[in-house]
């Protein structure tokens, strides 16, 4: 028995119109979850950018701190030169000058005299 109401396949055609969705919306499916795995993927990028930033600046922290201590130990190890200065020979202008330094040096470090 044929049909005689409808056109020859409009079933097909039904069918493939089926598939179609289908597939749409598998495929959103699909872009969906690609794009919540590049939102996380950025997430992830931006985390690490943060934590290397934060390595960097406590880097650049220790080798400001490092300098820091060199110069202070600098300092100390000129300090100390001077302090262990024989002034009876020089000058006496020259050695009212360093006896003044020592006693900077020495009101610095505690002692008032």
């Amino acid at each position: 028995m044929i049909y005689q109401d409808r056109p020859i396949g409009q079933k097909a055609t039904k069918e493939r119109l089926k598939c179609k969705q289908g597939k749409a919306k598998v495929g959103e499916a699909t872009v969906t979850n690609l794009l919540q795995q590049f939102r996380d993927t950025l997430v992830e990028i931006e985390d690490q950018k943060k934590q290397d930033r934060k390595i960097i600046l406590e880097q650049q922290a220790m080798m400001i701190q490092q300098s820091q201590d060199t110069q202070e130990l600098d300092r100390i190890e000129k300090e100390e030169q001077i302090m262990k200065m024989d002034i009876s020979n020089l000058d006496p202008s020259f050695a009212a000058y360093f006896q003044n330094i020592k006693l900077e040096i020495m009101q610095k470090r505690g002692f008032n005299f």
